[in-house]
C-alpha cells in the first residue's frame, strides 16, 4: 500500500470514529476535544498542530500534521570535506502523526494525567545538496543534487496532561520509542563525477554514518536506499480544551 493511501485511510477512520463518538457521548458535560501546538519546533523551521478527541471515559485518537520549511535558528549551514564545501542544506516537507491514547486515570472532567500511546508517523522531506567540488587533479565540478527522504516510524509513548486554568493545558511526551524505516532518494540535476561520490562515502564512513546502513554501502548518483533505524519521540504542548 502506497504511504499517501495508508495516511488517507488512517485520516478518514480518525474522522469517523470522532463523529461517532460524538453522537453517542453528546449528553455527557465532559471535555472532548484538544487543540494544541509545540512551541519549540518553530525554533527548528517546523510548525506543527495537533487536534485530540476523546473516544471514552479514557481513551482518544489525535492526528499532528507539521510542515517543515527551514533549519530555522539551528541552522544546518554546510556539508563538507576534503575538495568539496555545499551551500547551505535546508530540508523542508510535511508529516502526519496520527496516535491514539490511554490514560490510566478516568476522570469525568476530562482527559488528563498519564498517558500510554501508540504513533504512526510518516514524513516527506526534500533538499538540494549543491556546492562546488574540487578533485584530486584539480578539476573544479559544480554539484547538485535533489535529495528527498520519506521515513514511516512506529512506536509507542508515555506522556502527562497538566490541566491549568479556564481551559489550557500543557502536553508532555517524555518517552516515545519505536523504529522507522526510511528511503533516501538522490537525484542528480546535474552530471556528477563519480570521485565525488567515492570522497563523499569516505567522509560518511569515517564519520561512522556508513555503519548504520552497510558497512560495504558506497553513495552512487541517482540511487535509492532504504534504511531500519531507531526512532525516539518527545515533545512538548501547549493547547486549550473544550
Amino acid at each position: 500500500m502506497k504511504p499517501n493511501t495508508y495516511i488517507y485511510l488512517l485520516t478518514s477512520a480518525l474522522i469517523l470514529i470522532s463523529h461517532s463518538s460524538f453522537a453517542q457521548d453528546e449528553d455527557l458535560d465532559i471535555v472532548k476535544n484538544y487543540i494544541s501546538v509545540d512551541p519549540i519546533l518553530p525554533l527548528f523551521g517546523t510548525f506543527q498542530a495537533n487536534y485530540e478527541r476523546g473516544i471514552g471515559a479514557n481513551t482518544s485518537l489525535g492526528v499532528s500534521f507539521g510542515y517543515k520549511g527551514s533549519s530555522g535558528v539551528f541552522e544546518v549551514t554546510q556539508i563538507s570535506f576534503d575538495r568539496f564545501d555545499s551551500n547551505d542544506l535546508n530540508f523542508s516537507g510535511f508529516k502526519i502523526i496520527p496516535e491514539f491514547r490511554w490514560y490510566f486515570q478516568k476522570r469525568k472532567s476530562g482527559l488528563n494525567g498519564l498517558y500510554l500511546g501508540a504513533y504512526f508517523k510518516y514524513q516527506d522531506a526534500s533538499a538540494d545538496l549543491g556546492g562546488v567540488y574540487r578533485s584530486r587533479n584539480d578539476e573544479v565540478s559544480e554539484i547538485l543534487i535533489d535529495a528527498n527522504l520519506k521515513s514511516s516510524v512506529f512506536g509507542i509513548e508515555l506522556g502527562y496532561k497538566w490541566q491549568l486554568k479556564k481551559g489550557f493545558f500543557i502536553d508532555l511526551i517524555f518517552a516515545g520509542p519505536g523504529f522507522s524505516t526510511n528511503r533516501i532518494t538522490l537525484t542528480e540535476i546535474s552530471a556528477v563525477p563519480q570521485a565525488f561520490y567515492d570522497d563523499l562515502s569516505e567522509a560518511l564512513q569515517d564519520i561512522g554514518i556508513i555503519d548504520f546502513i552497510d558497512p560495504d554501502f558506497r553513495v552512487n548518483g541517482n540511487q535509492e536506499t532504504k534504511i531500519t533505524l531507531p526512532a525516539w519521540r518527545y515533545g512538548i504542548k501547549l493547547g486549550y480544551a473544550f
